[in-house]
Order: structure tokens, then sequence, then C-alpha cells
């Protein structure tokens, strides 16, 4: 049933139906009617237009997520469990959400919702300039696990100091020879420059450089270029005689498990890997994998408190960028070097 139904079944202007279910208290309407009105949209089950309402109210409380529909560009991070944790966030202080979902790559934009909102939440953005427009159009919003613009505010993760913890805990087990798992992009794909990637795989990658050359260990070509595929880049670590890896995601590292696994390595006997996320599945794999856990849902929850503070003070300042560092979570796909191992048994160690 729509307004006009109700209209009609009651004998009264659809007008005057749309005021009252849209909860408009500037006309005048007997409380009996208003009663009458409510109760016979309520047995039909007729909802008001969230959005209808957005474009009419004053006190306008709908946050935009903008996101990119295609799945092979955000899959570093589990950023899912921030994104709800906004909008858990935002539901229990009275805001509405909606998503928009774009066809994005590196050459388009984010674009504007295309409707009144209070705020906006751009999620994964790689580049500043693909916010453009909506910083320049003065919705508040905030970048979540990605870049924003001068008006806006990052929410990320070191990602620099992630990995140099992942490395840290490998060079500690006494590896010297670690070989980087990176981000694959297929080459069938528009041409990524390093710079046109997400910040997580330009900050892993210098991370991987800048400890190797700090500590003289031998830098694995295949770690640092993103159009080799994993099972290429896995070959030429074990032909240089890796005994580590650390994986992009923990869905290449459980990728890397099974091939090490088909060709006669063991996992962590022979070589240990390690993956960034932490989904609640690498605890029950065999052997279950270490990981380093990003915070993406205390990101989640400080998006959608900065999110609030805008609404409330348009003028408010916040730091261009908010970061969190990730934990590492130790269990059995790490272990001690064997090189080291043999060494020490040989001594009598």
């Amino acid at each position: 049933m729509n307004l006009k139904s109700i209209a009609e079944e009651l004998g009264i202007s659809p007008s005057t139906v749309s005021r009252v279910v849209n909860g408009n208290k500037n006309f005048s309407v007997s409380p009996e009617l208003r009663e009458k009105i409510l109760a016979c949209a309520n047995a039909a089950g007729y909802t008001p237009n969230p959005l209808y309402q957005a474009m009419r109210k004053k006190d306008n409380r709908q946050i935009s997520i903008l996101m990119s529909n295609l799945l092979h560009t955000t899959i570093g991070t589990e950023i899912s469990a921030g994104v709800d944790c906004f909008c858990e966030y935002l539901l229990d202080h009275g805001f509405s959400f909606h998503y928009l979902c774009h066809t994005l790559e590196h050459q388009k934009t984010y674009g504007l919702p295309p409707w009144k909102v209070a705020g906006a939440l751009a999620v994964d953005v790689r580049r500043e300039e693909l916010v453009a427009e909506l910083d320049g159009s003065g919705i508040p919003y905030v970048s979540l696990n990605g870049a924003s613009g001068p008006h806006g505010t990052s929410v990320i993760t070191d990602d620099y100091a992630n990995m140099m913890t992942a490395l840290e805990h490998l060079y500690q087990l006494g590896h010297r020879k670690i070989a980087y798992l990176n981000f694959y992009r297929s080459p069938d794909q528009i041409p990524f420059e390093l710079a046109d990637h997400h910040y997580s795989v330009r900050m892993r990658v210098q991370a991987y450089q800048d400890f190797c050359l700090a500590r003289n260990l031998m830098l694995l070509p295949e770690s640092l270029d993103n159009s080799s595929d994993l099972k290429t880049t896995l070959q030429a670590a074990m032909e240089q005689k890796a005994t580590a890896l650390v994986a992009y995601t923990f869905h290449s590292g459980v990728q890397a498990e099974y091939y090490l696994r088909k060709w006669g390595i063991r996992v962590p006997q022979d070589v240990s890997i390690i993956a960034f996320n932490d989904p609640d599945l690498a605890e029950f794999i065999h052997p279950a994998m270490t990981c380093i856990r990003i915070p993406t849902e205390q990101m989640g929850l400080a998006a959608a408190k900065l999110m609030i503070e805008k609404y409330k003070n348009p003028l408010h300042e916040a730091d261009k960028t908010i970061s969190f560092q990730g934990k590492l979570i130790q269990r059995e796909s790490t272990g001690p070097c064997p090189n080291k191992i043999k060494t020490r048994n040989k001594s009598g160690g």
C-alpha cells in the first residue's frame, strides 16, 4: 500500500498522509487523525523513504559509505569489520547510513552522494585525488583505511611498523633469508604504478627494503615486484633458499603453505610463514598461522567518533592522519631458522 491508497482509505489528501508518516509537525492535524494515519500505515507495512526524509529534514543524520565494488583492489585488509563497527556506533547515536559502491579504477573517483547527507565515510581510498570532489564539497568525511584530502581525516594502520614487527619476529628466530609475498595484480588488468596502489602495498614494500638493507640481508628481487604471481615468487624464494616468508594477506599465506606442502617443504620446520590479517580461521588451519592482526574494529570505532565530531562541528579540525598499530599473534607457522637448529645440534647445544 502506498500513500495514495492510505489517503483514499481515510478520505484525506495524500499530502496530509505524507506529512504525518514523515514526522512533519509544522502543520495542524488532530491527534485522532494522526493516530489513524499512523495505525493504517503501520498495518500496511508502509516505511517512510529515508532518502526523502534526508532531503527534507534540517537535522539530516544520513551517512554515505563510499566503497569500490572491485574486490581485487581491496583484499589487503578485512576492513569490513571496521565498517560494521562504524555503522553500529552511528546507529546507537541516532544516525542512519547507506552504501554506495562505485565501479572504480585508478583513473576514476569516488564521486559524491547523489542526495543530501550529513557526512561520508570513504573506504580503502588508494590516492588522494580519488576523493577530490568529496574533499571540495564541504561534506564532513572520514577516510577509513585509505588516503584523504586536505579537509578529511584518514584513519589507517601503521603498515610500515606492522611490516617491521613481522620481519623482526622472523629475525629474532634466526632467519636471515626472508622473502615477501607481495600483493599480486594481474598484468591483464589496467596497469598500476606503485604510487597507484593502496598505502599498505607501498608501506610494506618500503619497510621490507629498509629492514633488509639495515641488517645487510639479501633483498629477494621478486619480493619487490607485484606483477609476478604468488607461485612464481614462491618458487624463486625457494631457489634462493629463503627460510621464512611474509605474506601480504592470510589468503596468500595459505596458498604458500599449500604449494610448499606439495613440494615436500614443511612449515615451520623448513620454512616459516607469517601473514597479514588475522581471521578466525587462522587459529584452526594446520599449522595455525602466525599473523599480524590489523585493528580494523578499533579503526572503525575511531572513524565513527570522529564523524560525529565533524557532524557537530563542521569546523572541527582533526589530525590529517590517525594511525593504529597492528599486533603480532604468534602461532605454529613460525619457528626457529632450520640452519640455526642444525648449527646448535652439531655443537651439542
